[in-house]
């Protein structure tokens, strides 16, 4: 066995401190400090830890007990028969793991009983010859506490079996609320002005330990039944399952017996993102051995048997340690600190850096090197650095403050902005900055994006080649580059060369307002240069386009929709920039005309069911479409008279989700805005 290292018992105990502190909050005292994918990342890391190093298990470590003691105010219950936890897996390769463990141990037969993991709150049900005298919490998994009134007020928890049962049964399941009840009471909670609440499982455990039993019955909480307790004749968990719904109580109907792990990995893919339809939140699958006599052989160690385990879907949050921060100078010259990350897994991607927004969200969200934080990366989503775990930060460290200058070049932060900026002009009168350098190649990706003209090939690294090579000192230089000079660029060989030559050009005729936004005119987005394109309707060429927006005066252009003073003055003053119009007068020369045409609607759209349903609506696009893509979708909503938004909010008329989205579509759920799928642009 591997002995620990003096830093990697600190880390541990520092680990078992915190979730045990955030254990108490959440269990005894009913306060979140962490979100439960949060808690999960460190509880994970610990018994990666325990796994590796298991002498530093102790018997006070999180991972040896299931939850924290009883709260004041119920009657504790004693459990006949511990109520254990799982552990979690959060990959295939852990699920593969688990199962080469237990097949070390036992000749695996029966297969898998896998069943849908409910986000929600474990209740153990005392029916005596089939009438419920007892419902209890879970508890420490030995002791819980009585909520029989408040279990009584569940219409899915029958008070009578539906066929009498002889003797005392044990019923085990989960206590949830559906999304729609969820969506429901937070209406209600914000007419009346009263906070909203957090999500459906901490409100289900909140609701189950209310004193009052009427609070509860106002719930509308609802139950599944997953397992019988005792010694029943039973021979697998699958006749577990049936048996609760012979006796009247609610299953959740999709659990499947699966032969081998290779099925199981099917069942978990396929849900993965199929769950997202269901009324209820999942927030994963438990994979049980089917074979009760193989289950009660391979016996329970800690806090959990070893015949079952929890695989969690890709969290959009867990923990790690930030490493350092990096200031990354942008297209308009702000400048913006990047988290550098330990790799961590979020949303099934592997993430290593997050945004950190500005100096004010460094202060406030109080980040030191070296300090396990909380990251999440939801759907579409950059990765974002939420929060610091204060309580294991390492001795010494300093929390991190903005320097005064970035690669020589002084910062300024004007008057009531958040970000920091280089004086771009001041860079301009030196020249040869490497600033400037690293302005120009965050304009030149901004302008080959695929939001903008699209240039297929045109990716970071290649834009940092072309530029360190010298070939392009503007995104107007990109349409004089050959092929004959990209074969002296490192990289490059003829038919990669020849190909980026033909990308680049055929995105000339690429639509005006990816034109207009690629420019990298600051405030300006997607929909302000539809605006503009409307502004200058009806011009013919790229040319008149030019002259007819640096003819415009301020006033014309603070009169358009949705544009305020601010973004006025930063067109007004774009297109009087002398420096910039030389740029547009090259895209001119180059013969760069783009089109001011809609996008082409597919054969199978009905345009008029589209405008009817869309016109005058604002709708946030979230996830991966499979017909569209997310841009052309947005075009075609706009081209029918909708708006696209970028964020949920109470103003939201639909949110149009893909596969995999994420948080925009958690967001439209629990402000009650109605999500439409792929169809509804048939």
């Amino acid at each position: 066995m591997p002995t620990p290292s003096q830093e990697i018992r600190q880390r541990a105990q520092a680990l078992r401190d915190e979730i045990n502190h955030q254990r108490y909050l959440v269990h005894v005292l009913n306060q979140e400090d962490l979100s439960e994918a949060a808690l999960d990342s460190l509880k994970h890391e610990l018994s990666q830890l325990e796994q590796e190093y298991p002498e530093l298990i102790t018997p006070d470590s999180p991972t040896q007990r299931v939850a924290g003691k009883p709260a004041e105010g119920f009657t504790k219950v004693q459990h006949q028969e511990r109520m254990l936890s799982l552990n979690d897996v959060f990959s295939f390769e852990e699920l593969e793991n688990w199962g080469e463990r237990i097949g070390k141990m036992a000749d695996i037969q029966g297969g898998y009983y896998c069943e849908l993991k409910l986000d929600g709150f474990a209740v153990s049900l005392i029916y005596q010859d089939g009438m419920l005298v007892q419902a209890a919490t879970r508890g420490d998994g030995t002791v819980g506490e009585d909520v029989t009134l408040n279990a009584r007020t569940i219409e899915g928890i029958p008070l009578k079996l539906k066929e009498t049962y002889p003797g005392r049964l044990e019923v085990r399941g989960e206590v949830y609320i559906s999304k729609s009840d969820f969506e429901k009471l937070n209406i209600a909670q914000e007419k009346v002005g009263l906070p909203l609440f957090a999500n459906p499982r901490n409100l289900a455990a909140g609701s189950m330990r209310q004193l009052d039993p009427k609070l509860t019955a106002a719930r509308h909480l609802s139950f599944f039944a997953y397992g019988v307790a005792g010694n029943h004749g039973l021979e697998t968990h699958q006749e577990e399952h049936a048996l609760a719904a012979k006796l009247g109580l609610p299953v959740e109907k999709h659990s499947q017996l699966c032969a081998s792990l290779e099925e199981v990995k099917t069942f978990l893919s396929t849900w993965e993102s199929k769950r997202k339809s269901l009324p209820y939140q999942t927030d994963g699958a438990v994979v049980n051995l089917n074979s009760e006599a193989l289950f009660k052989q391979l016996g329970v160690i800690g806090k959990a048997p070893r015949g079952a385990v929890a695989f969690k879907y890709a969290a959009e949050q867990g923990t790690t340690i930030l490493r350092d921060i990096e200031l990354r100078v942008g297209r308009t010259g702000a400048v913006t600190p990047v988290a550098h990350l330990d790799p961590v897994q979020l949303a099934g991607t592997t993430v290593a850096r997050a945004t950190l927004h500005n100096e004010d969200e460094i202060i406030r969200k109080d980040l030191h090197i070296g300090d396990t934080v909380v990251v999440q990366k939801a759907g579409d989503i950059i990765p974002e650095v939420l929060q610091s775990v204060p309580s294991l930060r390492p001795k010494g460290a300093v929390p991190y403050r903005y320097p005064a200058e970035i690669m020589g070049v002084p910062l300024v932060r004007k008057e009531g902005e958040a970000a920091h900026y280089v004086d771009v002009s001041a860079l301009e009168e030196k020249g040869g900055d490497v600033v400037l350098d690293e302005l120009l190649k965050r304009r030149i990706e901004h302008f080959a994006s695929r939001g903008c003209m699209d240039i297929t090939g045109l990716g970071e690294k290649v834009v940092a080649r072309l530029v360190d090579a010298g070939l392009v000192t503007s995104v107007a230089d990109l349409y004089s580059v050959t092929a004959e000079e990209l074969l002296g660029v490192e990289g490059f060989a003829k038919l990669s060369a020849e190909n980026l030559v033909k990308g680049i050009a055929e995105s000339k005729t690429r639509p005006l307002p990816r034109l207009l936004f690629g420019l990298g005119i600051r405030h300006v987005g997607i929909e302000t240069s539809l605006l503009l394109t409307q502004f200058v309707k009806g011009v013919a060429s790229l040319g008149e386009v030019v002259t007819r927006l640096r003819e415009a005066s301020l006033e014309e252009l603070s009169a358009l929709p949705d544009i305020g003073p601010v973004v006025s003055e930063s067109i007004y003053k774009y297109f009087k920039n002398t420096r910039e119009q030389e740029v547009l007068g090259q895209l001119v020369a180059a013969g760069v005309e783009p089109s001011q045409a809609q996008v082409a609607a597919p054969a199978s759209v009905n345009t008029e069911k589209l405008r009817e349903l869309f016109e005058g609506k604002t709708v946030v696009l979230t996830g991966t479409l499979s017909v569209l893509s997310r841009d052309e979708a947005g075009d075609l909503i706009r081209s029918v008279g909708g708006k696209i938004s970028t964020s949920v909010s109470k103003d939201t008329d639909y949110v149009l989700a893909g596969e995999k989205a994420g948080s925009k579509l958690a967001k439209a759920e629990e402000l009650g805005v109605k999500v439409l799928d792929e169809t509804s642009l048939q």
